[in-house]
C-alpha cells in the first residue's frame, strides 16, 4: 500500500493515528480524541478532525483535500450530535462516507475513529 508513519507521541492526533502513503494521496487511520476520557461523541468528533487537520497538513494536505471517510462508532445512538461538526467540516466538499459499527475500541472512553483517505483526481 504505501510507507507506514507512525505519529510521534506527542503530536496533537493521539497515540494510534497511523499515515499510509498511496499512489497520490494519503490515507489516515486510526484517527481519534487524543484525550478522550470524559468527552461526549461530539467532542470527541471535533477534536479527531482537528487533529486529522493537523496530520494532513504536515503532508501538505487539507480537509478540502479529503476525498473518503469512514467513521467507526460503538454505539450510534449519539452519533447524530456529530452532524453539525462533520456538515461544517465536509459539506462543501462531500467526500464518500462509510459508517461502521464496531462492538469496541482498544481504548474504552473512545466513541467515534476516522480514517480519512485523499486520493488522485480520477477525471
Amino acid at each position: 500500500m504505501g510507507n507506514i508513519v507512525q505519529n510521534s507521541a506527542g503530536h496533537r492526533s493521539g497515540q494510534h493515528a497511523r499515515v499510509d502513503r498511496t499512489a497520490g494521496g494519503i490515507r489516515i487511520s486510526g484517527l481519534c480524541a487524543p484525550r478522550p476520557e470524559g468527552e461526549t461523541i461530539a467532542e470527541q468528533c471535533r477534536t479527531a478532525l482537528e487533529a486529522g487537520a493537523t496530520l494532513l497538513a504536515d503532508y501538505g494536505y487539507s480537509m478540502q483535500d479529503v476525498t473518503r471517510v469512514t467513521y467507526l462508532v460503538s454505539d450510534t445512538r449519539d452519533f447524530p450530535s456529530c452532524f453539525p461538526t462533520l456538515r461544517h467540516v465536509f459539506s462543501s466538499i462531500s467526500p464518500s462516507v462509510t459508517l461502521m459499527w464496531v462492538r469496541k475500541f482498544s481504548n474504552p472512553h473512545v466513541k467515534i475513529e476516522f480514517e480519512l483517505g485523499v486520493e488522485p483526481d480520477q477525471a
